[in-house]
């Protein structure tokens, strides 16, 4: 029998679930939270955390490349030290982890380390390393036990210099040569640290284009700066084997061109992420609704089992960590009888390459396909003084609009379009037009003057490039 007994019971503590349970404590429940490995999950610890710590140690020795124009001369090359960096990376990711420890003692939420499983009674079973057992009941329970790497079954993929997005982390030393396969977001952002830290890089992806989700124009250009870094990207590849070849492996794939092999001292398997079910075979057995491990839900994130949510990479979603926390206040404000649907329309995509990728919304051709009379435009970091300030010039702003100047899209490639994206999306979520963005002041000299002037462009009317266009009445 249970001996304890809570409101809500948090399953996993990722990015969805440690937020899902500061949300239900705020709302004041008795809230408990199972973790079988590390707080954070694994965004925090081999996942969003630890790669944006090397992606800037990287970005930081790819733009010193540039520090002779800037009048800094360096007697010597710089040495990178791939010590060092994982450990600077484990400090980042230590502190991360003890911030989530400190929230939920802030918030009074019981933490449990196992594996937890759940039954439809929403009873929790605590299966501790040492082997004890600890249970405890929920009135609510959330499911947010994420995602583990996608390793596919072929020949030779338990061998020996295999990584995936978890595991290549703690490398003692720069590989030399490096395969990744898969062509996706997780893929194109190793291949871009690994390219600047010294490796030699090769991307093998199956589907006619890398990073399919993002717009043509945008992808082009990232695939031609790339390329010209000496990063090789192989469409069409479909991979079917995994050898050795001496000191090296190689990738065998069938291609266009037939059979061809690809050498490297590893191989980096970034294909997908596939759901984490551990812990919920019972649930299961006693038909929860899902469909090839994936969790279905409605828009209040509940599950066809009463009292039972699921979030995050648990569920057919973005599969975005800021998307799975957003998920996670909806189950709780709904666990705890507050009316809250979840609304995917608007949802921000960073993509931490150098120069940075972000969209938000349609892509041109999807726009064009949906509404013919979408106006699009882009703008370029050229012609903005703050981005030739920084030597920042490669890439642009594209927006699309529709009939009624209602942002449809928004895609950024250059500098801080990570964080730049959002004030599009407040824009979207709010319902706002282009005339507002417009008549909105913007600093001086700022690179936010690019999304402003990214909108003139549409609207016929840019100050710092030439109109292509009759400028529209104000």
């Amino acid at each position: 029998m249970a001996n304890k007994h809570y409101n809500v019971a948090v399953l996993g503590a990722g990015p969805g679930g440690y937020v899902a349970a500061i949300r239900a404590a705020q709302l004041g429940a008795k809230v408990a939270i199972v973790e079988k490995q590390y707080l954070g999950g694994t965004c925090l610890n081999v996942g969003c955390i630890p790669s944006k710590a090397m992606l800037h140690i990287a970005e930081v020795l790819h733009n010193m490349e540039a520090l002779e124009e800037l009048g800094i001369h360096l007697p010597q090359a710089p040495v990178f030290n791939m010590g060092k960096a994982v450990a600077f990376k484990d400090k980042v990711v230590k502190r991360m982890t003890n911030g989530v420890g400190t929230l939920m003692k802030g918030n009074q939420i019981d933490v449990y380390d196992g594996l937890g499983v759940v039954d439809a009674s929403k009873t929790l079973t605590v299966m501790k390393a040492d082997g004890s057992q600890e249970q405890f009941s929920a009135d609510k329970v959330i499911l947010a036990t994420g995602s583990v790497p996608l390793m596919p079954p072929l020949p030779g993929i338990d061998g020996r210099n295999i990584l995936n997005s978890d595991t290549c982390w703690n490398l003692a030393q720069v590989p030399e040569s490096l395969i990744c396969v898969g062509g996706g977001v997780i893929g194109v952002e190793l291949a871009c640290m690994f390219n600047a830290i010294g490796t030699k890089v090769t991307i093998l992806e199956m589907l006619p284009h890398i990073l399919a989700p993002v717009d043509e124009e945008v992808r082009r250009l990232l695939v031609r700066i790339l390329s010209k870094r000496g990063i090789t990207i192989v469409t069409g590849a479909k991979v079917e084997a995994v050898e050795d070849e001496g000191q090296l492996k190689k990738v065998l794939a069938s291609t266009e061109q037939g059979k061809q092999s690809y050498a490297g001292e590893y191989v980096l398997m970034a294909v997908s992420r596939r759901a984490n079910t551990s812990g919920l075979e019972h649930l299961m057995e006693q038909g929860l609704d899902h469909e090839r491990g994936r969790v279905r839900v409605n828009d209040h994130m509940e599950t066809n089992l009463p009292g039972i949510y699921a979030i995050g990479d648990l569920v057919h979603g973005a599969g975005l960590a800021h998307v799975a926390s957003t998920e996670g206040e909806i189950a709780s404000d709904n666990a705890m009888g507050h009316e809250a649907r979840m609304d995917y329309h608007v949802i921000p995509n960073p993509i931490y390459t150098f120069p940075e990728v972000a969209f938000v919304g349609l892509t041109e051709a999807e726009a064009k396909a949906k509404y013919p009379e979408a106006r699009v435009e882009r703008f370029p970091w050229a012609a903005i003084g703050k981005a030739v300030a920084m030597g920042e010039t490669e890439g642009f702003t594209k927006i699309i609009i529709g009939k009624y100047g209602e942002i449809l899209g928004a895609h950024i490639i250059g500098p801080d379009a990570t964080n730049l994206i959002s004030e599009y999306s407040v824009a979207m979520h709010g319902e706002l037009t282009v005339d507002e963005i417009a008549e909105t002041i913007h600093p001086h000299p700022t690179l936010s003057e690019g999304l402003r002037e990214a909108v003139l462009a549409v609207e016929g009317r840019p100050i710092h490039i030439p109109p292509k266009q009759t400028a529209r009445t104000r």
